[in-house]
């Protein structure tokens, strides 16, 4: 079993009880065996291999990948390799500056740049949504590739998610920021006038 699992093996007194690593390494002390930490975790990925035992992670890639997927059935006019290509360096950037970019989604957000703790819990919804990111690293990639078809695809993601152009167009606008400087035009020529609305405050706001 590994460590940290729930106990639910017959005859377990208690079933919900955490198995943790030190109730682990004093079971083992207590039979005479020395372990650290590191050593039991490395024998867990041992039997872990040798059962060819996989675990089905969720990450934000499988939420870009399959989009693009759906972006190339649905015709994109730019081509599903070039943008996923390019959605992986984004992803990497997101990831490397996260919290600057996080944190200026939730002023445009709250069009503050002063927000209060409650403001910033309410916005972990934000942060945790692998939808929204994924849609704005595509949209922001798409961008990249080629401008004049940003309102495009940007369509095709809010027909296939459900999200607002309006939180499209901040996400993305927030990654291009980050990584082409202030000066990006996507506010000039890419991003209609009507989206520069900031819709995320919705988002920001819908656990009240």
């Amino acid at each position: 079993m590994v460590s940290g699992e729930i106990c639910e093996l017959p005859g377990c007194r208690n079933p919900r009880k955490i198995i943790s690593n030190i109730t682990i390494l004093n079971f083992l002390q207590a039979l005479g065996y020395q372990y650290t930490k590191e050593e039991l975790v490395e024998s867990e990925l041992d039997v872990l291999k040798s059962l060819n035992f996989q675990i089905n992670l969720t990450t934000p890639l499988a939420y870009v990948e399959v989009l693009l997927e759906v972006l190339g059935y649905n015709g994109c006019l730019v081509p599903a390799t070039q943008l996923h290509a390019t959605c992986l360096t984004l992803l990497d950037l997101v990831y490397l500056l996260h919290d600057p970019i996080y944190e200026s989604l939730l002023r445009a957000s709250i069009e503050s740049s002063t927000p209060s703790q409650l403001q910033g819990e309410k916005f972990i919804a934000v942060k945790e949504d692998f939808m929204l990111l994924a849609v704005g690293v595509i949209a922001a990639s798409a961008f990249i590739q080629n401008p004049a078809c940003w309102s495009q695809v940007t369509g095709h993601l809010q027909s296939i998610t459900g999200i607002a152009l309006e939180s499209i167009a901040e996400f993305s606008y927030a990654i291009l920021t980050h990584s082409v400087g202030a000066n990006t035009p996507a506010r000039q020529q890419s991003v209609p006038p009507h989206l520069a609305a900031r819709a995320l405050r919705a988002a920001a706001s819908s656990n009240t």
